[in-house]
């Protein structure tokens, strides 16, 4: 088994819970510090937990789950309800800067700094400093060895429940209320579809290989690029949306939400192997924690919110999708595009990828993804059918090959030859630009002149 959570304080010793205030936007509106009271959770948008066939298919063989709010009450999760009123804090300065400097300086520092060192950069703005003293530090709380196991076992789970994490990727876009009210304000994946699908693919896939812990490795400085974005989106956003979504929901990108990337990516793959019928040692979640505790880090998470180990991993998510809840007033909106997205590829990739997701969303939920598009009269109960017997012939299969002699060196010589993954949905999203869209860029700038930005 993995071990045990350590309470981030003990429950004698549990700081005090403020009262909900009337204006959170004037009272609530700061940046936590250790030993101040907590705030309490923003409104929930459901009266009990939500995404619960998910949380209890790849939950309950490790910890029990909750249908409840009553149930969760740990110190970790009062941590997660405070920080869903705050967000990346020096990432929120540089996107300031950027606002007031002009992007196109900005951007050109930028760059310079991530390319060759903040020290190479002439006359940089105080907030470019500040962020690059936290991207150039390595945690003490970060084993890199264990990290570096973490990538080999995330590299190597079986070619289905790459594909279904993929999938669940899209359906959480479009479910989780806060994610699919930012992508639908933006509108980057209905406007600027495939730059927006190309950065995301080839974000991964940067991720998967072996130099994302390297200071000049392309893995670190998408995670890097991503955080700016992220920053750059949710000072507009806030400008856009004003007190009112504040007071309601928190931070458009809220650090906690931040975090839970570690859920919605890293630790997903492993969970729909072991759903299938292929274990992962206590280890090997271990190591995925740390690994994407790097990521994390680099995109700017709060230190103290990152999961340090695969029960904390677990338990954290378990939680964060409960806060899911069911999309927002862009959920058509978001679905559509997205959906559109995945048939430009191929007009049967939207009934695979909404079978494979009634395989672990349960049916109920993935029904609601595609509510109100053209896509919702899809049976996908056949190709459901279809994938869960191929999941689970591809978990046996890599059970076994678990076994034999030398699968820890296959694992690592796999892990190394530069197909992490993501990288065949990567492959077929630059296929279709280069015949359709060859103008398509991917350099992360699209919040340097979006209407977030001018805002």
């Amino acid at each position: 088994m993995s071990t045990p959570t350590k309470p981030l304080a003990s429950e004698a010793t549990q700081p005090e819970i403020l009262p909900m205030s009337d204006n959170p936007y004037e009272d609530f509106r700061y940046f936590y510090r250790d030993g101040m009271p907590l705030r309490p959770a923003p409104k929930r948008r459901t009266p009990t937990p939500s995404w619960s066939a998910l949380r209890h298919n790849i939950f309950d063989s490790w910890h029990s789950v909750e249908d409840s709010w009553e149930g969760y009450g740990t110190a970790q999760t009062r941590l997660l309800d405070d920080h869903m009123w705050q967000t990346d804090e020096t990432g929120e300065k540089l996107a300031q800067a950027f606002r007031r400097d002009g992007a196109k300086e900005s951007r050109k520092k930028f760059e310079q700094a991530l390319n060759q060192g903040i020290d190479t950069v002439r006359e940089p703005a105080p907030e470019l400093v500040e962020f690059f003293q936290e991207v150039d530090r390595i945690p003490n709380w970060l084993d890199l060895e264990a990290a570096e196991r973490g990538r080999i076992a995330y590299y190597n789970v079986t070619r289905t429940s790459e594909i279904l994490a993929i999938a669940f990727a899209y359906w959480a876009t479009t479910l989780e209320d806060r994610t699919s009210a930012a992508t639908g304000e933006t509108g980057m994946f209905e406007f600027q579809a495939m730059q927006r699908s190309i950065e995301t693919a080839q974000f991964f896939v940067d991720l998967g290989k072996k130099n994302v812990f390297e200071r000049f490795g392309e893995g670190r400085k998408a995670a890097v690029r991503v955080r700016l974005l992220h920053a750059q989106a949710n000072r507009g956003l806030e400008k856009i949306w004003g007190p009112e979504h504040y007071n309601e929901f928190g931070r458009p990108i809220g650090s906690s939400f931040l975090v839970s990337g570690e859920g919605w990516f890293g630790m997903m793959p492993l969970a729909i192997d072991e759903f299938f019928g292929r274990p992962h040692s206590g280890q090997e979640w271990d190591d995925v924690a740390q690994y994407w505790g790097y990521i994390l880090y680099m995109m700017g998470a709060e230190e103290r919110l990152i999961p340090k180990t695969g029960d904390e991993m677990r338990k954290m998510t378990d939680y964060i999708y409960g806060n899911g809840g069911y999309s927002s007033a862009y959920h058509e909106r978001v679905a559509t595009a997205l959906m559109s997205i995945l048939e430009s590829l191929n007009p049967l990739v939207p009934h695979v990828a909404l079978g494979a997701l009634s395989t672990i969303c349960g049916e109920k939920d993935t029904k609601f993804m595609v509510q109100g598009t053209r896509w919702e009269k899809i049976n996908f109960r056949p190709w459901a059918i279809l994938f869960k017997a191929a999941a689970k012939a591809e978990a046996r299969a890599a059970r076994v090959r678990d076994k034999l002699p030398g699968a820890k060196k296959a694992r690592v010589k796999r892990a190394n030859n530069g197909k992490p993954p993501w990288t065949a949905v990567t492959e077929v999203i630059k296929d279709y630009i280069a015949k359709n869209e060859p103008d398509t860029k991917s350099d992360y700038t699209l919040h340097d002149d979006s209407k977030e930005a001018r805002s």
